[in-house]
């Protein structure tokens, strides 16, 4: 009896020591689930396969994840590219039973998020998985590289840019807003007011418009350090001030003088053209046409004002000293409304011939030609005319006695 009433006792007392063990475990069952419930890491238990064997609830896996996630393989999760690194952390960290860790991409609730986990060995085919949410500090990261590169570019641009306060004070200049100011880095801290310069429209007036309207563009001086000003095309953008930000104004500069002189370069080049034409054009309209020894023509098409007509007796008077030409046809078939200054011209041209030894050749005088010279009272009698070119050509190619015959033939008839 006494050995039984001693067992009994012993049971008792090993019931109640498993009893207190039980509890105990129970309240750290309940803090580790407590403190699991307020954690923002994902927390589970996976055997070598994959397969979850156990998950907590946190404040990033849901408790209706969980009691479904027991049994399933992490592929139910995990973005499909990276499954395999996943399961290939998880045997690595069970053979070399190391902690290990992985960024990886998983999907919850309809939205991806980046988690960044441990991967602990826990027994010899399970291993304990914690991990935490780092979808922000790669977005952030993403964000500051980008904003790297942006500034990069920015800082490279050959335009001038820089940002300014709401009350114009500039407080950053990218390296070629910095040359063209010649301040460098003393650009820093002035005002848009002491660089930017515009007669007829003040810089606050502009300043106000693009806050009010968003972005403003237009041609501004930019006063340098050496005192010259520097020509500009501006574009100006408003920038809204947010998370607590004030606003900014952002402004882009071109130096316009290269521009500038590139246009003053085309003119010169265009006016060139245009001379060299209008010479091309002076030649063709005052062309010699030799007909034969001693005899030239030249056919006048066009109005014949002083300028034409002192380049016409030039080259005229060219050729018959340089070819010897005894006699010139001068013929003005094709002059328009001849009026006192052609008259004139050709009389000077006919005498500045006869100088030179060469007679001069009149052809081509229609009637209202032969009326305007009657009007003038312009004295031809110095000038041989014909009313074609083709009898001018047949006179001036003809014996001299023929010529002496025909004048005489006129004479009398007239």
């Amino acid at each position: 009896m006494i050995d039984d009433s001693q067992s009994s006792a012993e049971i008792e007392r090993e019931n109640a020591a498993l009893r207190r063990r039980v509890a105990e475990l129970e309240g750290a069952q309940a803090k580790l689930e407590a403190l699991c419930a307020v954690s923002a890491a994902f927390i589970a238990f996976f055997d070598r396969n994959g397969v979850v064997l156990e998950m907590f609830p946190t404040l990033v896996i849901p408790a209706e994840m969980v009691r479904h996630a027991r049994g399933r393989h992490l592929t139910s999760v995990v973005r499909e590219d990276y499954i395999a690194r996943c399961a290939e952390v998880i045997r690595e960290s069970l053979a070399t039973q190391t902690v290990l860790s992985i960024e990886y991409p998983v999907t919850l609730r309809d939205r991806q998020l980046w988690i960044q986990a441990a991967c602990k060995p826990f027994t010899e085919d399970s291993v304990l998985w914690v991990g935490r949410d780092v979808t922000a500090q790669r977005h952030l990261a993403s964000a500051q590289a980008e904003l790297r590169d942006f500034q990069a570019l920015v800082d490279s641009a050959p335009d001038g840019v820089c940002m300014a306060s709401e009350e114009g004070a500039i407080f950053y200049a990218n390296q070629a807003f910095r040359t063209m100011t010649g301040h460098g880095d003393g650009t820093l801290g002035m005002r848009l007011s002491d660089l930017y310069v515009e007669e007829q429209d003040p810089l606050a007036g502009i300043v106000q418009r693009c806050f009010e309207r968003g972005s403003w563009q237009g041609t501004l001086g930019l006063d340098q350090r050496d005192g010259g000003t520097l020509p500009c095309q501006v574009s100006m953008v408003a920038l809204a001030g947010e998370a607590g930000r004030p606003p900014a104004l952002a402004t882009i500069a071109r130096d316009l003088t290269p521009l500038r002189e590139a246009e003053l370069e085309r003119l010169a080049l265009q006016e060139q053209v245009i001379q060299a034409q209008q010479a091309t054009l002076r030649e063709l309209s005052t062309p010699l046409v030799p007909l034969a020894e001693g005899v030239v023509a030249m056919p006048l098409i066009g109005a014949l004002d002083s300028a034409r007509a002192q380049q016409a007796m030039e080259k005229l008077l060219d050729g018959i000293v340089q070819h010897q030409f005894h006699t010139a046809i001068l013929d003005v078939t094709g002059v328009k409304d001849v009026d006192a200054e052609s008259a004139d011209a050709l009389l000077r041209i006919a005498r500045a011939a006869r100088l030179l030894g060469a007679k001069l050749v009149l052809t081509g005088i229609g009637p209202d030609t032969a009326q305007t010279l009657v009007d003038l009272d312009v004295d031809l009698e110095s000038i041989t005319t014909h009313s074609t070119l083709q009898s001018g050509i047949a006179h001036a190619l003809a014996p001299r006695p023929a010529r002496r015959a025909a004048r005489a033939q006129r004479r009398a008839s007239s």
